[in-house]
């Protein structure tokens, strides 16, 4: 009696492990998705593509596609909202398709340059972007002129790098906020650049990438974007009234929305993120949060006076 009872046991135990193992299996599926799920990247696209127009990029999950946008070479996408993970990018240009395929992203912001080592292939280059730094300017530098080398960086009077390959890109540099030059040299005994920007003004607090672009018929240039607040881009659900000194935050807002619908619809991306800046300048310490990408619905924002009169 003893032993039937054991064995009865025994084997009414393991039909319950084994009944109960898919159970555990959906619990730690379950516990790991939010986190998974909640996760929010921030991505724009930088048209580094020589001898290709206008471009419209769009990016989506399973069936849907949503389009950033359309852009010339050497300009940059707005900032767009997506769950961390793997997605779908394609551009095309006048109407036909051009590339695409999946790239897969963490959490944070991204900048993701538009490049084509040999044409007509075209392919992703994806740099996290860093915040920015209380009372300091963070630079960084991205190569993505293909056929330029391997050339040298001099940032005021420093050699930052002996030898940038294309594709590659440096660490962020700390500076002091102001204004700095920076140049491409062929190496590290020329004193003549290929390219160069005299007059670079940098703010306190925030980080940049300058993006060395051209070659293939199309000139040598820095394309400058500002890394830090990454913020959303959104499309505004209502306009605010001309005359409003503040906004209440509601769900989905960013500081780049918020932005937008204050200064109208004819302003322009530089206008906007120029207006982002200043509201993060005014409102930093007010929000509390550290992080201009990172706002609640019910905060109040303040407009700096200047841009409301």
């Amino acid at each position: 009696m003893t032993r039937a009872t054991t064995s009865g046991n025994r084997r009414r135990s393991r039909a319950l492990r084994q009944s109960l193992a898919p159970l555990t299996l959906v619990l730690c599926v379950a516990l790991a998705w939010p986190a998974e799920s909640l996760a929010r990247a921030l991505i724009r696209f930088i048209h580094a593509l020589p001898g290709v127009g206008r471009i419209t990029v769009a990016v989506g999950r399973g069936g849907r596609s949503e389009q950033l946008g359309a852009v010339a070479f050497a300009q940059a996408t707005g900032w767009h909202s997506l769950r961390s993970g793997r997605f779908r990018w394609s551009i095309d240009t006048h109407g036909k398709p051009l590339a695409g395929g999946p790239a897969t992203v963490g959490g944070g912001a991204y900048d993701v340059v538009l490049l084509s080592p040999r044409p007509p292939s075209v392919m992703l280059a994806i740099y996290r972007a860093r915040g920015g730094v209380r009372g300091a300017s963070l630079l960084r530098v991205i190569h993505a002129a293909p056929e330029l080398g391997a050339p040298a960086l001099r940032l005021d009077r420093m050699l930052v790098t002996a030898s940038l390959r294309f594709e590659q890109a440096t660490a962020y540099h700390r500076l002091t906020p102001g204004v700095h030059s920076l140049a491409a040299l062929p190496n590290v005994a020329s004193a003549t650049p290929l390219v160069a920007i005299p007059r670079l003004r940098l703010l306190g607090g925030a980080s940049y990438s300058a993006i060395l672009v051209g070659s293939r018929g199309q000139r040598l240039r820095w394309v400058t974007v500002t890394d830090r607040g990454a913020p959303l881009t959104r499309p505004a659900r209502r306009p605010a009234p001309a005359s409003a000194r503040m906004a209440i935050v509601e769900p989905g807002d960013s500081l780049w929305t918020i932005a937008a619908r204050h200064l109208g619809p004819g302003a322009g991306s530089p206008a906007i993120e120029a207006e982002v800046q200043a509201i993060w300048s005014l409102n930093a310490a007010r929000l509390g949060t550290g992080d201009p990408n990172l706002i609640f619905p019910g905060q109040i924002v303040l407009f700096p006076l200047a841009a409301t009169t």
